[in-house]
This record gives structure tokens, sequence and C-alpha cells, in this order.
């Protein structure tokens, strides 16, 4: 008898300690599931990236310096033309009759305006023949990049400085042009600079204004990309960058900012918006070879490189937080969620690079929910 009694405590205590771990099993909580990722290193890239077009480096307009009957211009697209040749012929409307005091200050303008062209047209070679010796040097290392940069600003302005000596010089030809000019006698409008001809705005003949634009004249064939970037991006874009010229119907082209424009300007998107942008140029530095279908006025894309880094701490984008002012994660220690700020460099559209704060193959939640908080369990999800 005192057997059987015992085997009954022994059963009811054996069904009363099974409940109990029955019922702290039920009870207890249960790790939450979520979605983690390692913390690595790898190559970033922070950059901005906006829609833009192919332009002419060096685009000449010729102008109508008079007024008058414009003959027909017979140039067509795609004709090389010369400096000094005469690319347009205005037959100048009557004009007031002269002193023969104002007549000899206008030639001796005329003279002077000569001369200074002449100068600005050798100026033009010798600073051409500069930039022209100097990429040899940079491919072979002799030289630095910023001696290229520097030998094609003096030779821009030097164009410049030619083109605006040519207009002068056919403002004071046209200021000396006597009554007996409009008799029939044509005014020669000549090419500012050698190049190709890549618009011709007045084809046919017709009555002139002063200023009137001609022709455009490329005086290379050498392309540049210009963006419209947003002025919130512009102002951290820097001379020197690196960029990319893509989505153009070609191979993504190297490239590097040559110019951020001091001033911007406003246009409405297609929603309607206002917004301000800025033109940023982009020097093409791949070889002619791998762009020679791009043409003027192509679209295309430009990026431009904030901060590029081959071996950063890398950590999925999806895992930050905002958090007090700065940037957080959840990090996961000991099977448990803790609130870890961080401090970020780069930032693209999959990753973030991390300064401080985590260490390489730390696990992170990867978008977490409202059920993550400090402490809590956390159990990552199998792949």
């Amino acid at each position: 008898m005192a057997a059987r009694t015992k085997v009954r405590r022994n059963i009811v205590i054996g069904v009363a300690i099974a409940a109990t771990l029955l019922m702290v099993f039920l009870f207890i909580p249960r790790p939450t599931p979520v979605d983690a990722a390692a913390v690595v290193r790898g190559p970033i890239a922070e950059a901005v990236y906006d829609e833009g077009q192919a332009r002419v480096r060096d685009a000449y307009v010729a102008a109508s310096p008079v007024a008058g009957r414009l003959q027909r211009i017979a140039l067509k697209v795609g004709d090389r033309v010369t400096a000094g040749e005469v690319v347009a012929r205005i037959v100048p409307s009557a004009p007031p009759l002269l002193d023969p005091s104002v007549r000899a200050q206008r030639e001796a303008a005329v003279a002077a305006a000569r001369a200074d062209l002449e100068r600005a047209l050798a100026e033009k070679a010798r600073t051409a023949l500069v930039q022209a010796r100097t990429q040899p040097l940079i491919e072979s290392g002799a030289a630095s990049r910023q001696s290229l940069d520097d030998a094609r600003t003096a030779a821009n302005q030097a164009a410049d400085a030619a083109t605006s000596a040519a207009e002068a010089l056919d403002e004071a030809k046209a200021a000396l042009l006597g009554p007996g000019t409009s008799g029939g006698e044509s005014f020669a409008v000549t090419a500012p600079a050698a190049g190709w001809v890549t618009r011709v705005m007045e084809p046919s003949a017709r009555t002139v204004t002063p200023g009137t634009q001609l022709l455009e004249i490329s005086a290379g064939q050498e392309l540049e990309a210009v963006v419209e970037f947003l002025s919130e991006d512009a102002a951290r874009i820097r001379s020197g960058m690196a960029a990319e010229v893509y989505d153009w119907g070609g191979a993504t082209l190297a490239a590097r900012v040559r110019l951020v424009e001091p001033e911007g300007f406003t246009k409405v998107s297609a929603l309607g918006v206002e917004e301000q942008r800025v033109y940023v140029w982009l020097t093409i530095t791949d070889p002619p070879a791998r762009w020679a279908a791009l043409a003027p006025g192509y679209r295309i894309w430009g990026r431009v490189f904030l901060r590029q880094s081959s071996d950063a701490l890398t950590v999925p984008l999806g895992a930050l937080q905002r958090h007090a002012g700065g940037w957080a994660v959840w990090r996961i220690a000991s099977g448990r969620a803790r609130l870890t700020p961080l401090t970020i460099g780069a930032m693209t559209d999959k990753s973030a690079e991390i300064l401080s704060g985590l260490g390489e193959g730390d696990q992170v939640i990867v978008f977490p929910s409202d059920a993550v908080r400090e402490g809590v369990r956390v159990a990552a999800r199998r792949p």
C-alpha cells in the first residue's frame, strides 16, 4: 500500500513538473525574427547625377556687324573654314557722311584693331602648340594633369581674345564704311576661328540688323558634357572631381569636372515645380575613338563622384535610422538588439560608409520593425 502511494506521489510530482515546464515554455518571450546583414569591407563611391547634353567645347558665332541686306550663305553644316575666311556678305545700308577728321580716326581704329587681331592670333597659335605638347608629357608621366588644365585654360583664353579682336576689327571696319559702299558693294563677314560649320542660322538672303547671328563655327571636334545639377548638388561639386558620362547610346565614358558655373538659373520641372539649377561642365577624358558617335546636342547623363574609397567599411542603407540628430543602427550583440550610434561617410543608394561605431563582421538589423527595441531578443531569419 505504501509503495502504491509513493508511486502515485511521484507521478503527481512528475506531472506537476512537466506542466510547470510547459507553462514556462509557453509564456517565455520568444526571439523576434529579423533580417540581418554583416558589416563588410569593399569599394564605395558617393555620387550625384543628372541629365544634360553634349556640346562643342570651342564654338564661335559669326554675327552681322552692320545693318543691311544679307546675301545667301553658301556654306553648309560640316563645311571646313579657316580663320579670316569670308563666310557671309552683307550689302550695308547707306551710312551718314563722315567728316575727314572722323574718317582718319576710324581708319586709325581699323589699323589698331587689325594689329590687335594679329597679336591675338599669334598668341592663340602659341598656346595651342603648348597644349598639344603637354598631352604627350602627361601620358609619359613627365607632367601633371594640372599642367594640361592650365594649358587648356590659356588656350581657351587666347581663343576668346582672338574672337574678341576679330569682332572689334569688324566693328571698326563697319564704322569706317562710307556712303559709297551701299551701292552694291558688300561687306565681308569673316570666320572668327578655323573649324567646322555646325549651324547656319540665316541661310537665306534677307535684311539683317547689327548683331544678327549668321552661323556657328566649332574650332575643334572636341566635345564636352554640360549637366544641369540642382543647386544643392552643385554646391558639393568641385573642379577636378572624377565623373562619368553615360546613357548617351554608347559606352560609359570617363570624365572630369572642368567648371561649375558661378551662377544658377531657374527651371520649371516636368511636374511644374520651379528648381534652381547650375551648369556643370564635364571634360571627357576617354580617347575620342570611344565617343566618335556622340554629337553636339545629344542627350546624356552625367555622374560626379563626390567621395570614393576602395576599402571602406560598409553597411546596408536599409539598416540606418535617424537618432539624436545623427545616424544609428540596431546591432545584434549576444542575441539582443542594441542601438548603436554611427559616424557616416560616403552614402549611395545601397550602402553607407562607416567611419566609426561598428567593426568588420558585426551583425546589424536591416529594415527593423516596431518590435525591435533596446535589449529585445532577436533571431536572424534564415535566407
